[in-house]
């Protein structure tokens, strides 16, 4: 047995009833553990405690009876009654709980007849003890008969019964309270250790259980929300509708789920939890409370939102794919005859203005459509190592011709700018993107700011920007003093077809293009809005280690006139019709195929000299790459240049944009063909 007499019985409380039992008995009592620790005492004989266990030899006589008194109690005998060869009985009754000795009732010392006062006298000078004292002492010592000493005994044993029936109990709820100790102490584990966050609220709905894991998730420890409202310590929990539920549980409507979205107030992180509310009852049945569980699905809700611009950007391939070939091929056609109408006519001819509209419309036409490709990372690009600096700057006469006159542009670069490798062009898209963004959002005017920088993340830093890994960028800002973003807005400025502008003012492709070359490119992006306060856009480009060349060389927009005989290959006929002309306009002898079949039949007759095969990628029966193998087994000096409305991928497929190939894009104009042909002349292939 664990717990000790002490525990089981109420010591204080035996102290005062013995007492009065010497009172009336003049019978001395009391109880020892069995390690010898005395828990009460009554009437305490002088004769003992100071003459015979304070001399050595009588104190043998002590420690026998003792001896005699311990065998006996171990033979569980009902008490044990021993004289001394001084003539002193005592008596022990041992003290039984639950069958565990635990400890003794002792009766003594006594006489059981009257004391021979000679002998006392003898002991006294035998054994050193003042006389006078010795004998006093020896009067004080009850001198009672075998028949009332028995009588005390059987009270005492009576009394050994009551106490084991109270320790017992006592025992019993020593137990009781240490199981519920336990068990609370081991609720209190589970809480604590419990991988998601487990809360307690009264009926007053304070916190009264704020687990572990809650205090990771929240950032505060129990102590700081113990005992308050939920409400005084997160404000935006009655915002998002969490205390309304609460009460409502607490009402007794039932159990509540939901996934709620929280905004942390002090890094403006977005923390998204699932949480279950049910009622805490008491054992009548009672609500007193409610008990809710909670899980940070923050990492979980990023992949589903992530797959869910995953999802979105492939749709808009697929849509991007599936209108890119039919739409290129038809602006090709738009933008050709416009460009070869007005080649006929002078500026001052009353068509020209009309034709020029109608081109510009083309192209526009096209921009939405690479728009859609760069959104859906299916443009065709080519990246190189590039001077950002050097391309804003040159961009920078085509931004002011697109925001207002009561707008300040201000560039200013980055001092010794580290090299980014991505396509020049992009970087176009980009700015243009951006600063009719800003341009709109100062319809009063304002100020745009355009800057660069070197930027260094490390792991810290990256825990605070989206989609950011650790690692050497180049940063691009562009910010405008503008009428800003709200918080739901922000959420959403980087879907594809999302716009706050009036029917036929955007398509809300702009800010989704920018997302998709920058993602494109490696790179992330962050925008920092406030409404009234403008709107901050940063860029994150990784570092190239390749080498920018001293000067890039922006290429010559000229029509070049050349000579040769090209085979034409195209399956639309308006597209082959308009093709033609240019490739007439710019000096060529053109021969024309409809099929590739039909391009493999001109090549083999031999009175067909081919200097340059100019093929469309996608036809019906035969690709235009597998045309090119078949012509280029007879023909192997033979120049290709490839051309197609359909998006990258497809291309790719097609085993077109291998290196060393050459390829234009449709739509495209005459000098954009002319530069292409003659780049595919010059080349070594």
């Amino acid at each position: 047995m664990k717990y000790s007499i002490a525990e089981l019985l109420d010591i204080p409380k035996l102290q005062t009833i013995l007492d009065s039992l010497y009172a009336v008995s003049g019978i001395p009592s009391a109880i020892i553990d069995l390690e010898g620790t005395i828990l009460t005492g009554s009437g305490w004989q002088e004769i003992c405690t100071r003459f015979h266990r304070g001399n050595h030899t009588t104190e043998l006589f002590c420690i026998e009876s003792d001896r005699k008194i311990t065998s006996g109690l171990q033979d569980q005998q009902r008490h044990v009654q021993i004289t001394c060869p001084l003539g002193l009985t005592d008596t022990a009754t041992p003290l039984i709980i639950e069958g565990e000795h635990l400890a003794n009732i002792f009766t003594g010392q006594l006489f059981l007849q009257p004391p021979d006062r000679g002998r006392f006298r003898l002991q006294a000078q035998q054994y050193g003890f003042d006389e006078a004292s010795y004998l006093l002492a020896m009067d004080r010592v009850p001198v009672i008969s075998q028949d009332r000493l028995d009588q005390n005994l059987s009270f005492i044993a009576n009394l050994t019964e009551l106490l084991a029936i109270q320790g017992l109990t006592q025992l019993r709820s020593l137990e009781v309270q240490e199981c519920l100790r336990e068990s609370e102490e081991r609720l209190q584990q589970i809480i604590s250790s419990a991988q998601e966050g487990i809360i307690v609220y009264d009926r007053g709905l304070r916190f009264q259980v704020w687990n572990r894991y809650m205090e990771t998730l929240s950032g505060y420890r129990a102590e700081q929300v113990l005992g308050k409202l939920p409400q005084d310590v997160f404000p935006m929990l009655e915002k998002a509708g969490v205390v309304q539920r609460l009460q409502r549980v607490l009402a007794g409507n039932g159990v509540e789920s939901d996934e709620v979205e929280l905004r942390a107030p002090d890094s403006g992180r977005t923390i998204w939890h699932a949480d279950t509310l049910a009622p805490f009852r008491n054992a009548g049945g009672e609500i007193v409370g409610v008990i809710a569980t909670v899980r940070d699905i923050t990492e979980r809700k990023q992949t589903e939102e992530q797959l869910r611009q995953a999802l979105k950007m492939e749709s808009v391939g697929r849509l991007a794919g599936g209108v890119a070939h039919d739409f290129n091929n038809m602006l090709t056609v738009i933008m050709g005859q416009a460009q070869l109408a007005q080649m006929k006519i002078n500026p001052g001819h009353p068509l020209w203005h009309p034709l020029e509209e109608i081109s510009r419309a083309a192209q526009r036409s096209s921009q939405i459509t690479r728009q859609l490709l760069a959104f859906s990372r299916k443009e065709i690009i080519d990246p190189r190592p590039i001077d950002l600096n050097q391309l804003v700057g040159e961009a920078q006469k085509t931004l002011l011709r697109l925001i207002e006159e009561s707008i300040t542009l201000n560039f200013r670069p980055g001092a010794d700018l580290w090299s980014v490798e991505m396509d020049p062009s992009q970087v176009d898209q980009v700015l243009v993107n951006l600063a009719v963004n800003a341009r709109d959002a100062m319809p009063d005017g304002g100020v745009l700011s355009i800057h660069t920088d070197n930027i260094y993340l490390s792991q810290k830093s990256c825990q605070y920007l989206r989609d950011s890994v650790p690692g050497e960028y180049v940063q691009l800002v562009v910010s405008d003093t503008g009428v800003g973003m709200g918080d739901e807005v922000l959420e959403h400025i980087f879907e594809p077809f999302y716009t706050t502008k009036e029917m036929g003012k955007g398509t809300g492709l702009g800010l989704a293009t920018v997302y998709g070359i920058v993602r494109q490119n490696g790179g992330f992006i962050n925008v920092y809005s406030e409404l009234g306060h403008g709107t901050s856009f940063k860029i994150y480009l990784p570092r190239t280690s390749g080498a920018t060349p001293a000067e890039m060389q922006r290429r010559c927009t000229d029509v070049r006139i050349g000579t040769g005989t090209v085979l034409l290959v195209e399956d639309n006929e308006m597209v082959r019709n308009v093709t033609r002309s240019y490739l007439k306009e710019l000096g060529y002898h053109v021969i024309v195929a409809d099929t590739p079949q039909a391009g493999i039949d001109i090549c083999t007759r031999r009175e067909n000299r081919i200097d340059l095969v100019l093929t469309d990628v996608i036809m019906p029966g035969m690709s235009g790459s597998e045309m090119v193998q078949e012509i280029k087994a007879n023909f192997p000096d033979v120049k290709v240049l490839f051309m197609s409305g359909y998006t990258a991928d497809l291309v790719a497929r097609s085993g077109v944009v291998e290196e060393g190939m050459h390829f234009i894009q449709k739509p495209f104009d005459i000098s954009t063909l002319s530069v292409k042909i003659e780049d595919t002349f010059l080349s070594d292939d």
